[in-house]
């Protein structure tokens, strides 16, 4: 009698199971790691464009700039905005929570920051 090679019914089953949860997950990851580009783009873009100015009229620019790149787990207020000698460094800290299934969410914490040099004299 020889023996039968490859894969039953189950174990095809069960491994497209698998791979339909991690797609599934992938999926909804996708929007929390594309809206951390888009705010370290900001912060990068607020850095070089608006080094020097007051901390108000940079935050200002992040409301508008946010509201075109469909930043919303990141407010005004977030900014850490540091000027001095060396320049305009701003940075912020963020969580954002993926909710997958049930009472099942992921929760992630973000660090981005920017940072202009001083301009020359």
């Amino acid at each position: 009698m020889r023996k039968q090679n490859g894969l039953s019914l189950v174990t095809m089953l069960l491994g497209a199971i698998v791979l339909g949860l991690a797609l599934l997950l992938v999926i909804q990851l996708i929007p929390v790691y594309t809206e951390y580009f888009s705010v370290k783009s900001v912060l990068k873009q607020l850095a070089n464009e608006q080094a020097g100015a007051p901390p108000a009229e940079i935050r200002e620019s992040f409301v508008k700039r946010a509201s075109i790149q469909d930043i919303s787990s990141v407010k005004p207020d977030d900014l850490d905005i540091t000027q001095d000698a060396n320049g305009t460094s701003i940075s912020v800290t963020y969580q954002a929570k993926v909710h997958l299934v049930a009472n099942v969410s992921l929760l992630f914490d973000f660090s981005a920051q920017a940072q202009h040099g001083a301009p020359a004299q």
